[in-house]
């Protein structure tokens, strides 16, 4: 079917309400293709037209809309049951969001809702739209739930009701209609190496590690639906590719797991494994791994199945081997020998998608089968969980961290106790009187509460903050009068979040530092790399001031479920002569962007100034007053909560007048992720940008259309200048790109890499002529090097004459954050604390040349940084090291930014390290 056909089906598919009776059709009798066929990729919009169809002749089948995607298409959810359970939907979908909430019900109570209630299961695809596998599964699932009329599909349906949905509509659509457009089957690539921009609008393969956030509107649907409209007890996240010499990756996880979340959730995952396990060995389909059979683990907080964990569902992940034209499964000679990861090894042999499809089909029928029989067990215990959590909360418990272990083994030490070696490999006893002492000291207690401070320098990013959390299902309190806490008063009107609820595991780990195991290899030896982040409390990345309080907290208050509006600012004094505004709020730059888009003047004030009663800090806004400015500096304090202090006169002292930056952030063939991520940033705080590729920068004459060059991690790299690896998804991991020929002539302009030979001296003239160049992560690091700029990375050490980053033997900071102190004096610095938790992968850093000139440093590790979350190993290299660093060169400057400071739009805390970097290198002048 042609594509132009296909989308013009959906449309009117979409506006009729006739029923059209008849037999359940086959999807090639709908799409023209089977699914698992060779050298075929589904489209959403045939996605969407075959589940109308089915909607149109089934009983079995309710689509029902989700939400928007980024790119406006509908997103569309089908489900999947009996006609008797679709009819009372809403009733099964009350039991389920109960015992899911968990709040006001006791044991029995449950028990009765468990047995009249139906399992709720999640099952998805596509969410990383180039694993094509998934597309066609969701399709064929669906048609095999809506037309088997065997005993287990009858008892599935009857039992069961299935939530459906592709995650990335907008992806899926890209990806089939750009493979989809060579005519010839036998001409069409073996992947989607030439595919000419990310898969999801902003942020690519990084749609799975939205998560925490909810900042993609794809995620919201999906997480209103997960946590709070249905509440699943068990959520099927399909993926593609599996481990090679295998053909799937089915759970149970390897180790470490995170602590927050309830262990009734890991053993529910083992059984649910095992099913699959089963079934395939069953159905005579080898080649099935878990455990350390891949990398995977359930410690991260950001993937759809994983953040499933912290909200009391199981949450499970399957890779699948496969591509639209037939692979070889490799042949690894140590995944031959049978053990508990992989119970029956598959032969290297040639394989086709469809066999994929069948080993697809095969898990899904598994988890639905195992939710069928264990209807009731499964909405039990997700209430269980739920009121374990509302429990804990309530009264006061301890979490067993790695930490505490060692507190344990200190005390024991100090008291001159020796520990008596166990038969447990790396263990040891000691005397249970130091659990109690570490255990039930007063000091270690979990939160009863998180009290968020309405004084803090970035309010607005709080209130972000929390309905990151509304967002994710946990419900947020507003004090109905003033009360006090850890022995401070909090005005009526503030804000907390109570623990005693059913997703208090997620609600610790987002405010609470994650102490990431110690986990090598071997004593001494390297470390074994995570699946993702070791550390990223949201509320740290985010810099929001918050008290943990806890003893009981009895405060009158309302519960808040809904979005919270950003508070509004307070405006003082009745002067005339303009506007001041602190520095200390993002959306102070929304603020300054929006006056110099309508030609109103804003200058920053370089001594420290009070405004509208806050603290004295540099970097102060100064508006003179004008009736442009009236109306957009009165409007911005409502909507976007700032403080705004009318002035009688203009202040004293220097002054730097802003200029409106015209920004050109780079990007390369294919799509990077970094520059994904600044795009949504830059859009949610409304600066302007350009997009430019290499063969523009290469052109020169940047100078002519650009203030600032912007050079995101992973845009250019040296292989001898590279601080780590692209790690976490977070860049292109090669430079592959398509011949010219090969692809339509509106992309050709976007080929082509940044490199030394040509780019770099065309980045070398723009700064000589005034220009700002902001290189981040590796390209920073690569950056320096090409330039030959006066730092050197200062944790490199020199082996045999060669001088390198140590082996991670030695280093290594996986994804943490990390303490890092800021020189509040440079407009580098404006708004900032004095300590910011930066986001440290791994990332450049450096020192000072001998002699260096012209160089500032705004953020340093100063001393021995201190580790806020996660795991690091060697962090004593980073003693005294830049951050960041401005060069100055010419009549321009290059700035350096290691960390990241734009991390996945999570790292809020750090955003104006950034944004002032481009406003200062916009041009300005002192008055």
């Amino acid at each position: 079917m042609k594509r132009l056909a296909a989308a013009a089906a959906f449309a009117w598919l979409m506006t009729t309400t006739a029923a059209i009776a008849g037999p359940v059709p086959k999807p090639k009798e709908v799409l023209g293709h089977d699914m698992g066929e060779d050298r075929y990729v589904a489209s959403y919009s045939e996605t969407a037209i075959y589940w109308k169809r089915l909607a149109e002749v089934s009983d079995r089948i309710k689509l029902v809309d989700i939400g928007p995607t980024v790119e406006k298409r509908r997103q569309l959810m089908a489900i999947v049951s009996s006609p008797e359970n679709l009819a009372m939907l809403d009733k099964y979908k009350d039991i389920s969001e109960r015992l899911g909430r968990a709040e006001g019900l006791t044991d029995e109570q449950a028990r009765a809702l468990a047995a009249e209630g139906k399992a709720v299961i999640w099952v998805d695809g596509g969410i990383h739209a180039s694993e094509t596998l998934t597309h066609s599964a969701i399709i064929q699932q669906v048609y095999d739930l809506v037309n088997s009329d065997d005993a287990e599909a009858k008892r599935i349906r009857d039992n069961v009701i299935i939530l459906f949905v592709a995650n990335n509509p907008d992806g899926q659509e890209l990806v089939a209609n750009w493979y989809m457009r060579i005519k010839d089957p036998a001409k069409r690539e073996a992947g989607f190496e030439s595919l000419p921009k990310l898969y999801h609008a902003y942020v690519g393969h990084d749609n799975n590690r939205d998560f925490y956030m909810a900042e993609m509107p794809e995620t919201q649907n999906i997480t209103r639906v997960l946590f709070r409209d249905w509440r699943p007890q068990v959520v099927l996240n399909q993926h593609q590719t599996g481990p090679a010499g295998t053909v799937v990756f089915i759970p149970p996880f390897r180790d470490p797991f995170n602590f927050n979340f309830d262990p009734l959730v890991m053993t529910s995952l083992e059984e649910v494994g095992a099913a699959m396990q089963s079934r395939l060995l069953a159905e005579g389909k080898r080649g099935g791994t878990s455990r350390d059979g891949a990398h995977y683990d359930t410690w991260y907080n950001g993937n759809l199945r994983s953040i499933s964990y912290f909200h009391n569902a199981i949450g499970i992940l399957t890779e699948t081997i496969g591509k639209p034209v037939p692979i070889d499964i490799e042949l690894v000679p140590e995944r031959q020998l049978p053990g508990n990861n992989q119970p029956a090894p598959i032969a290297p042999q040639k394989w086709h998608i469809g066999q994929s499809l069948e080993y697809s089909m095969s898990i899904n029928r598994a988890v639905l089968s195992y939710a069928a029989a264990n209807r009731e067990k499964l909405l039990f215990n997700i209430y269980r969980m739920g009121a374990n959590s509302i429990a804990r909360g309530s009264e006061d418990s301890w979490t067993m961290t790695p930490t505490r272990i060692a507190e344990m083994h200190a005390a024991s030490a100090a008291a001159g106790a020796k520990p008596v070696a166990t038969r447990t490999r790396g263990s040891s006893s000691i005397d249970p009187r130091f659990y109690d002492a570490v255990m039930k000291n007063p000091a270690n207690r979990d939160a009863r509460a998180y009290v968020i401070d309405p004084g803090q320098r970035d309010y607005p990013t709080a209130i972000r903050f929390l309905n990151a959390l509304i967002k994710l299902g946990v419900d947020v309190d507003r004090a109905s009068a003033p009360f006090t806490a850890n022995g401070k008063s909090w005005p009526a009107g503030t804000y907390f979040v109570r623990t005693a609820q059913a997703y208090r595991p997620h609600i610790l780990d987002m405010f609470e530092p994650q102490d990431y195991p110690e986990n090598f290899e071997y004593p001494g030896g390297p470390p074994i790399p995570p699946a993702d982040a070791t550390g990223y409390t949201p509320a740290f990345q985010m810099g929001v001031g918050f008290e943990r309080v806890l003893d009981p907290l009895d405060v009158p208050s309302e519960r808040l479920s809904t979005l919270l509006a950003t508070a509004p600012g307070k405006v003082v004094g009745e002067g005339k002569a303009g506007y001041l505004v602190g520095h200390g709020a993002n959306n102070s730059f929304i603020l300054s962007n929006r006056l110099l888009k309508a030609g109103v003047p804003v200058s920053w004030l370089a001594d420290p100034l009070a405004v509208a009663g806050g603290p004295a800090e540099p970097g102060a806004l100064w508006v003179p007053a004008s009736p442009a400015a009236a109306r957009i500096v009165e409007a911005a304090a409502i909507e976007l909560g700032l403080d705004v202090e009318r002035a009688a006169a203009a202040p004293e002292g220097d002054r730097t007048a802003m200029k409106r930056p015209r920004i050109a952030l780079v990007d390369l063939y294919g799509g990077l992720m970094p520059t994904g991520w600044m795009r949504w940033i830059f859009d949610q705080h409304e600066f302007s940008f350009t997009i430019v590729r290499p063969q523009q920068l290469d052109a020169g004459k940047l100078r002519k259309d650009f203030d600032v060059v912007i050079l995101p991690h992973a845009a250019f790299q040296l292989q001898e200048a590279r601080a780590s690896g692209d790690g976490m998804f977070r860049g292109r991991g090669d430079d592959k790109q398509p011949k010219p020929e090969d692809i339509p002539a509106e992309y050709r302009g976007w080929l082509g890499t940044v490199t030394s030979a040509k780019t770099i001296p065309a980045l070398k003239a723009f700064v000589e002529d005034g220009g700002s160049l902001i290189a981040m992560g590796g390209s920073a690091q690569a950056v320096a090097q090409a330039m030959d700029l006066p730092v050197e990375d200062a944790v490199a050490e020199t082996v045999d004459g060669k001088t390198a980053r140590p082996p991670r033997s030695k280093f290594y900071v996986p994804g943490a954050l990390v303490e890092a102190s800021v020189d509040r004096a440079s407009p580098f610095a404006y708004g900032m604390p004095e300590k910011v938790d930066l986001f440290f992968d791994d990332s450049p850093v450096w020192k000072l040349k001998p002699g260096a000139t012209g160089v500032q440093v705004p953020v340093r590790f100063a001393g021995v940084p201190k580790l806020k979350s996660g795991w690091a190993h060697g962090l004593e290299r980073l003693d005294g090291s830049a951050a960041i660093v401005e060069v100055d060169r010419g009549k321009g400057r290059v700035v350096l930014i290691g960390p990241e400071v734009a991390l996945r739009a999570q790292t809020h805390g750090a955003f104006k390290l950034l944004f002032n970097a481009i406003y200062l290198g916009a041009g300005h002048g002192k008055r």
